[in-house]
């Protein structure tokens, strides 16, 4: 693995979705969030699905949290640090591998403007449970794939949401990459 490959994979963050692929069984509902500016992308139609794949899918695409991820989805897009950073709590933390804690929003847009220059695109995210802890915080497990010019990187995040006056909003975000597979 190159040098600035290996450093960017120390930097790198757990970005919330460009797309959602799936979601496993395990995602359950989370308090409305009536703050929400949009509504989470609609799950495609499967004809095989089962009554409770169908009344997951609803729940997916009704919860709170998939629709901040649809937001940041747009943010990273436009590679916008700024907004991806006002989804964050104030004191929100990201928590990299082998590296010190990266805190508060004005560090977090930071963090994301370096991963924009690297030329990560084309995020995608396999949430794998959603899962409500008292009235006011989630935690959101997934895994993602991101591109870069000549890799495409293997990740795991967990995510700690917090129900604020602004809607839910990510306090900690902690990752782990677990493979990169080179392009040619």
């Amino acid at each position: 693995m190159s040098r600035p490959l290996l450093a960017l994979l120390l930097c790198l963050t757990a970005l919330p979705a460009a797309a959602q692929d799936t979601a496993q069984d395990t995602t359950q509902d989370v308090a409305p969030d009536t703050t929400a500016d949009q509504p989470a992308a609609e799950a495609p139609e499967n004809p095989e699905q089962t009554p409770a794949d169908a009344d997951q899918d609803a729940r997916i695409r009704n919860n709170p949290i998939v629709a901040r991820l649809s937001a940041f989805a747009r943010a990273f897009e436009a590679q916008d640090a700024e907004a991806i950073a006002g989804l964050y709590t104030d004191d929100a933390a990201l928590l990299p591998p082998q590296g010190a804690p990266i805190v508060g929003r004005p560090a977090i847009a930071a963090q994301y403007a370096a991963t924009f220059e690297t030329g990560a695109t084309n995020l995608r995210i396999n949430i794998q449970e959603i899962r409500q802890h008292g009235p006011a915080t989630a935690v959101e497990i997934a895994t993602t794939q991101l591109d870069l010019p000549d890799a495409t990187i293997h990740g795991r995040y967990m995510h700690v949401w917090a129900l604020t006056e602004s809607g839910w909003l990510l306090s900690r975000d902690i990752y782990q990459v677990l493979s990169a597979d080179p392009r040619d």
